[in-house]
């Protein structure tokens, strides 16, 4: 081989060393062009971790262990059955009933108040019944009374309780228990001017035994006031009436029966 041809030949093997060269290089780039799959890779073990988190928040609270819930606050109310007097009249039904709307401490029950609580007794052998219950407004009344009790009509009553543990009392009033001398037969039967009346029910009120008020179960005035005398219950004066009061206290008419004389 001439020199000519030697020097061809060395570039040749030149060329061929740089191209080896050239791949090498392009093999130690591979990992280069895999590192975008890796990292999708990577990406997607960090769409995985996440799952458990998510899922944690559909948990329900258990709430904090050391709250507890909140305690309703009790008053006593205080129902008390007696005469006019003031005699105990025991074994006598009551009801309480709380209603709502109602600012308690102003004793201002709105009148489209509703009930939202009721309780029920029997007055004990003091004539007291007792009951434990919220703060707020209320209406007191009785059931059937007992036989002999006579209920004084005195319209709806309230009590308020506005302070905890405060006991707050109301009364129902009864008429004085009759004597047998104040029965309405006894005195019906004593009367011998009442004509027709006697086919009706009579009721007798502000008896002591000596005078007494009478009135029968009819349409129009069928009252009167009646006295006792030794012969038996007479008529004292029929309404209407024109007697003026002077007259009456003149001939003994107590003054528990003044509001029945108007002059």
């Amino acid at each position: 081989m001439n020199g000519l041809g030697a020097l061809r030949v060395g570039i040749l093997l030149a060329a061929v060393v740089v191209a080896g060269s050239a791949c090498g290089a392009g093999d130690s780039g591979a990992p280069s062009r895999e590192g975008p799959a890796a990292s999708s890779s990577r990406v997607g073990a960090t769409a995985s971790s996440s799952v458990p988190s998510t899922q944690a928040t559909t948990v329900v609270p258990q709430g904090n262990p050391s709250s507890s819930p909140a305690t309703e606050v009790l008053g006593t109310a205080v129902i008390r059955t007696r005469t006019l007097s003031g005699t105990p009249v025991p074994n006598v039904p009551v009801r309480l009933s709380q209603v709502q709307p109602c600012d308690a401490a102003s004793r201002d029950i709105s009148p489209d108040a509703k009930e939202v609580l009721h309780r029920e007794a029997t007055t004990d052998g003091s004539g007291v019944a007792r009951f434990s219950v919220p703060l707020g407004c209320y209406y007191f009344g009785l059931g059937t009374p007992p036989p002999g009790a006579t209920p004084v009509p005195e319209g709806m009553h309230s009590l308020f309780l506005v302070r905890a543990g405060e006991p707050v009392s109301g009364e129902l009033r009864f008429q004085e228990p009759l004597s047998p001398h104040c029965a309405a037969a006894t005195i019906v039967h004593d009367l011998d001017d009442i004509g027709e009346l006697t086919s009706y029910n009579a009721k007798v009120s502000e008896c002591d035994g000596a005078w007494a008020v009478i009135v029968w179960d009819i349409h129009g005035d069928s009252q009167r006031i009646v006295r006792h005398a030794a012969d038996g219950w007479a008529t004292y004066v029929v309404f209407p009436h024109d007697i003026c009061w002077s007259k009456a206290a003149a001939d003994g008419v107590p003054a528990r029966l003044r509001p029945y004389f108007s002059c």
